[in-house]
């Protein structure tokens, strides 16, 4: 077996799985997996630990979320007797498989605890009970993330519920703008060469993904495909939107907008479901983020989503989220611009169509991001 892939890149300023893209569509849980079968003791300790860090991502986002929504929920005038219902009906749908309550922290701890004991039996060279012991932490964080989902979930449905679904896209901007301005920056043509972004835009995409543990088996395996002007991602699903829509295959729960949760979907067209009712509230803040705000800042859309809809009842051939990246983003079909209700400029870059500088958001710095 080879060595990790495992380091630090000044591109993101920070360690990552680098690599040829089609392994970065390898989930680092099978990577582990891998490694112990081979034996190769150190580098399946150091998988374990990078796996550590693409769950990092991914809990750290929902704590910002989680904050931020019930904020504007507040400074919105919802009273905070119906915040409490919500968040009383979110715990009650949550609770884990073996009926104990689920806390986030506590859980991240387990998951964490999990993830030393797997180390100290890989040290000890014992695949079996290090195998054995990564899985049940795999399991264990993959319960926390998506409790963590349908918490967020609640509470987005909550703001359609108790503001319209216009206000969606204001809680968004809520929520976004932050990272936007801190992370999207460096996709910027008129300040960054777009290899070096593309290349960071990738890592990202890949890192998140696998962190959202996406897959039919929930183990962050994708597919990803290049062609000659362009890089697919397609997710089976996806773990977060695709999930809700899709439910929980593993726990054999509905999708969010059925009993027992009765959480909403889009039934309106804008343009940031691409007027397509159906688009979960969850999955408009990737159209948002990637397509919107980088088009209105950038000219271009930093990825192109294709997210699933409600109701996805077809069994046999069941909807995938897709993310298409081009390699010349001034390139991008016009039909992108169109269902995003823009159009498509003769010039690019910020200073190319005039944006303005954006505003700086303390307290960012460092942080790990989602893709």
């Amino acid at each position: 077996m080879t060595q990790t892939d495992i380091r630090f890149t000044d591109i993101l300023g920070r360690r990552v799985r680098m690599g040829a893209w089609e392994d970065q569509s390898i989930s680092t849980y099978r990577k582990v997996l891998e490694r112990l079968e081979h034996g190769a003791w150190e580098d399946a300790a150091e998988y374990a630990s990078y796996f550590s860090d693409e769950a990092f991502v991914c809990f750290s986002i929902y704590r910002q979320w989680l904050g931020d929504l019930r904020n504007f929920l507040l400074n919105r005038d919802v009273p905070h007797e119906i915040i409490a219902v919500r968040e009383l009906q979110h715990a009650e749908v949550s609770v884990l498989p073996d009926g104990s309550p689920w806390d986030a922290r506590r859980q991240w701890d387990k998951f964490q605890s999990e993830l030393r004991s797997m180390t100290y039996a890989t040290i000890r060279q014992d695949a079996d009970e290090a195998r054995s012991l990564f899985e049940v932490a795999k399991e264990t964080w993959r319960q926390c993330h998506d409790r963590d989902v349908d918490h967020t979930y609640a509470l987005m449905s909550l703001v359609k519920e108790q503001l319209g679904e216009p206000a969606v896209r204001d809680m968004f901007d809520h929520i976004l703008m932050p990272l936007f301005a801190w992370r999207y920056e460096k996709f910027d043509i008129d300040k960054y060469p777009w290899d070096e972004g593309l290349e960071a835009l990738m890592l990202v995409a890949c890192e998140a993904m696998r962190g959202h543990l996406v897959g039919p088996e929930r183990t962050g395996d994708f597919e990803l495909t290049e062609t000659e002007d362009r890089y697919i991602l397609r997710f089976d699903p996806c773990g977060s939107g695709g999930r809700t829509v899709r439910g929980d295959e593993i726990e054999g729960t509905p999708p969010r907008m059925e009993a027992p949760y009765g959480w909403k979907t889009t039934e309106e067209a804008h343009t940031w479901n691409h007027f397509t009712p159906g688009v979960c509230l969850y999955c408009t803040h990737c159209i948002i983020l990637m397509e919107e705000l980088p088009i209105d800042r950038f000219g271009y859309p930093v990825r192109v989503i294709d997210p699933p809809v409600y109701p996805d009842t077809d069994l046999a051939n069941r909807q995938k989220c897709q993310w298409q990246m081009f390699k010349d983003p001034t390139q991008d079909p016009e039909e992108y611009y169109t269902r995003a209700g823009r159009q498509k400029p003769t010039a690019f870059g910020s200073a190319g169509i005039g944006s303005k500088a954006l505003p700086i958001f303390p307290g960012v710095a460092g942080y790990p991001g989602a893709g």
